[in-house]
């Protein structure tokens, strides 16, 4: 049977949607623009790993090449947002702090004697990808620097596989101390009482450690007077929170996906992604893990009713013996904050967590917020219910999603009312 260019247009468009299409909670409110993004996403993912079976490329370098063609032509497509347009008046440089490779974004100058406030981002990725000089970062970081009169500083930590935890936490906190020097400060006219760090994903989670380490360290008599954490990644031990389950295959952050950026980071072995999947590597067997350590990450207590809904906790008797002692940053704190005692948390500076309901990352930051909160600290708690993993990060036609523009607006304002 001859095929007709009719009945070729149909099968093409239908193979298409099927792969384009997947259920969406009602609440996401632009379902079909998410749906496109996620099927770019799993497209080059795909590739990604075809091109690595053949052994021409590691996927995590062809994905950043992919991401890198994929931001340079959506640029293209909206030449209006073209970095020198953004913000005029900003100055941006390229230097290294501590030698770790960080961009600079100082706003116009202003009058004599004012002090600027300061603040230092690490960019989300999964400890893998990004890249606080492209696409939204950039733009946002440009933007607080302009209308906070901030002086921004944007770290290019290291990343997977070229290196594993703990050098991307330590790249960080290296060049947080830097920042936080006297003579830095002095140099960028940075009041030393109005000082943040803030990241998002994997940056949240850079951020939450580095400000631990940071408000614990006697030695520094500058320290972060506000942190601010974009759904951050704070935990290893349980992927069966009701956030990982409800969420398991809402874009653009699978569960699967997630548990393997996490054996990424700690150097694990990837053939252990079920046995983590399934909380084997936290069985109760596991001495290690104290019934103290499992006390901070109990959602059964620390989460509200609406969220813990109707999920009962994964807990394991016998699971994978010796998985603690292979992958031994499970139980470090400077890789899961959310482990932190609450002697360390009750020292945290004045603090901002943005959650989104369909994010398997939910519950980690509604956890340590209540763990912040009842340590007395200071605590503002930004939950969007229609928003997703990755919306802070989705501003630029044609994917920009309306609860990332309001996610930003309220983080820029957020900032101004409290640094």
């Amino acid at each position: 049977m001859r095929l007709t260019p009719v009945v070729v247009t149909v099968l093409l468009t239908v193979s298409f949607a099927y792969y384009v299409y997947i259920p969406l909670p009602d609440g996401i409110q632009e379902p079909w623009k998410l749906m496109m993004l996620d099927a770019a996403f799993r497209t080059a993912m795909h590739m990604a790993h075809f091109i690595d079976w053949l052994g021409f490329k590691h996927y995590i370098r062809s994905i950043r090449q992919s991401t890198e063609g994929f931001e340079g032509m959506v640029k293209v497509m909206d030449s209006s947002q073209s970095d020198g347009e953004v913000v005029p008046g900003v100055k941006v440089s390229d230097i290294t702090f501590a030698g770790i490779p960080v961009r600079v974004y100082e706003p116009p100058a202003g009058g004599e004697g004012h002090l600027r406030r300061g603040l230092m981002y690490y960019h989300g990725g999964g400890w893998a990808l990004g890249s606080g000089k492209k696409g939204t970062y950039d733009m946002i970081n440009r933007r607080v620097s302009d209308e906070l009169n901030a002086v921004v500083v944007s770290v290019e930590y290291r990343l997977y596989p070229e290196v594993l935890f703990p050098v991307p936490y330590l790249d960080c906190l290296a060049a947080a101390k830097h920042f936080l020097s006297k003579e830095v400060l002095s140099r960028y006219a940075i009041d030393p009482d109005r000082v943040a760090v803030a990241g998002d994903s994997a940056g949240g989670n850079l951020a939450a450690a580095v400000s631990q380490e940071i408000a614990m360290d006697d030695s520094q008599s500058v320290k972060f007077s506000v942190q601010a954490l974009i759904y951050p990644v704070l935990q290893a031990l349980d992927f069966n929170t009701p956030s990982y389950l409800q969420n398991e295959y809402i874009p653009i952050l699978y569960r699967s996906v997630m548990v393997r950026f996490w054996l990424q980071y700690l150097g694990a072995d990837l053939s252990l992604q079920q046995q983590f999947m399934a909380n084997n590597h936290s069985s109760l067997q596991h001495s290690n893990i104290t019934p103290e350590l499992r006390a901070r990450v109990d959602w059964t207590v620390l989460l509200d009713p609406k969220h813990k809904k109707d999920y009962k906790p994964v807990v394991v008797e016998k699971g994978s013996p010796g998985s603690v002692k292979e992958v031994p940053g499970l139980l470090d704190v400077r890789s899961s904050p959310l482990l932190a005692g609450p002697e360390v948390l009750a020292k945290c500076p004045r603090t901002y967590v943005l959650t989104c309901e369909y994010d398997v990352l939910r519950d980690d930051g509604l956890m340590y917020a209540r763990r912040l909160r009842d340590a007395g600290v200071t605590i503002t708690s930004h939950h969007y219910e229609d928003g997703f993993h990755g919306c802070f990060s989705f501003l630029e036609w044609p994917f920009d999603f309306d609860v990332g523009k309001r996610a930003v607006k309220v983080y820029i304002d957020w900032l101004k009312d409290n640094l």
